[in-house]
């Protein structure tokens, strides 16, 4: 079977927007707020119903332009989720932060809202979450700690493109949020990442980090900060102004359709394999209204209690020709950047050593990837229940059970 999935799709039209906005004369190097960038920025805050949007470079420095504009300093302390994109908080080592691992839920991989405040320090100033393969986290109960040990929340919604908590999107909850517009995002410009707050220093600050001239002179407005209108405090973070054209473009005529086709099309396939084959469909709380961008498909299975390797399954139906892995993300905490000392950024400190994470490890070893269709491509979907099945029966392991 060829390969029968990719993301993003192909636009028709795309290369005429592109050429269009250049052969009309625009902006190939924005040093304000205006044009393309204005236009993305407040229609991607007027959908969240928030105050300030400032776009950047990639999700990446996103979420390093809000550490810094948190003031997240030396051996402050930052509680985050361990299983996620590393990018989650690795931008906060450069910062010299101490980083706090939490453990997850073992059914949606989402931080575990049960363990922060055993976590909880004097030197804690900050919860960083991501929303697991756009499954939102607890919202409410975030919040409730945070005002608890008067706490900032930062929300990286990098998987949760428009998922709903409550009726509510990510992102509209912690005090800064942010979103990577990266290749494989629901909404992407190849490269790129957006960050949304209701607080004028933070956006101010998110500013000056990575803009100066033109742009905090329009944009920064704080007697404070006014001295640094002409360096800022030395980076250029900015968006290609392109890759604005190409997810403004997408936000304005397929975002909303692809996340509706897709709902449908995954729906169906959860329903086929929860009823006719021994992965289960990916739990979801009562608590959220939609999964949104659905960023990844992750059915599950108690491999060992049914006697199957997942690797051995995996390798058979790669063998023939689907579209199937076992995720590579691991655990942050395992990887070489938070174990190996010869690593060192800064003021970083091990603080992982003796940490478990069952819960953690329990639901990585339980999942596997599948393609997230979205254009109603049942046949190829009926296809992979077959084969599924196949290696069931082959297992003597049917519809969950042996």
């Amino acid at each position: 079977m060829e390969k029968n999935f990719y993301w993003p799709p192909k636009i028709k039209e795309l290369g005429d927007i592109v050429k269009e906005y250049i052969d009309t004369g625009n902006p190939l190097s924005i040093a304000d707020d205006g044009g393309i960038y204005k236009e993305l920025e407040e229609s991607f805050s007027k959908l969240h119903n928030r105050k300030y949007g400032l776009l950047v470079s990639s999700g990446t420095m996103a979420l390093y332009s809000a550490f810094f504009a948190l003031d997240i300093l030396p051996g402050d302390e930052i509680i985050c989720t361990v299983y996620s994109y590393h990018a989650t908080i690795t931008p906060a080592l450069h910062l010299g932060a101490k980083i706090i691992f939490c453990d997850v839920e073992e059914d949606t991989g989402n931080i575990d809202c049960t363990k922060i405040e055993k976590l909880i320090t004097p030197k804690t100033k900050l919860i960083v979450t991501n929303d697991q393969w756009g499954h939102p986290c607890d919202k409410d109960k975030i919040l409730e700690i945070c005002k608890k040990y008067s706490l900032k929340y930062l929300e990286d919604c990098s998987h949760a493109h428009f998922s709903e908590y409550k009726g509510k999107y990510t992102g509209t909850f912690g005090d800064v949020a942010c979103w990577s517009l990266q290749g494989n995002k629901l909404l992407s410009g190849g490269e790129g990442g957006i960050l949304l707050t209701d607080n004028q220093e933070i956006y101010e600050k998110a500013v000056l980090l990575g803009h100066n001239l033109k742009r905090p002179a329009k944009s920064v407005r704080s007697i404070k900060y006014k001295p640094l209108e002409r360096t800022g405090y030395g980076l250029k973070l900015r968006m290609h102004p392109l890759a604005a054209v190409i997810v403004m473009h997408q936000l304005k005529n397929y975002c909303f359709k692809w996340i509706e086709k897709r709902k449908k099309t995954l729906n169906y396939f959860e329903k086929r394999l929860q009823e006719e084959t021994f992965l289960n469909k990916m739990p979801k709380r009562n608590y959220v209204t939609s999964m949104g961008a659905w960023y990844g498909f992750k059915p599950w299975a108690n491999f060992k209690e049914l006697g199957i390797d997942r690797i051995d399954f995996v390798k058979w139906m790669k063998k023939r020709g689907f579209q199937i892995d076992i995720p590579k993300s691991d655990l942050i905490s395992n990887y070489q950047l938070f174990t190996n000392k010869d690593f060192k950024i800064g003021y970083f400190e091990n603080t992982i050593e003796n940490s478990e994470f069952t819960q953690a490890k329990k639901y990585h070893e339980r999942i596997v990837s599948l393609p997230t269709f979205t254009f109603e491509e049942y046949k190829i979907i009926d296809k992979y229940i077959d084969y599924i099945k196949e290696y069931g029966e082959k297992n003597n392991v049917r519809n969950n059970k042996r």
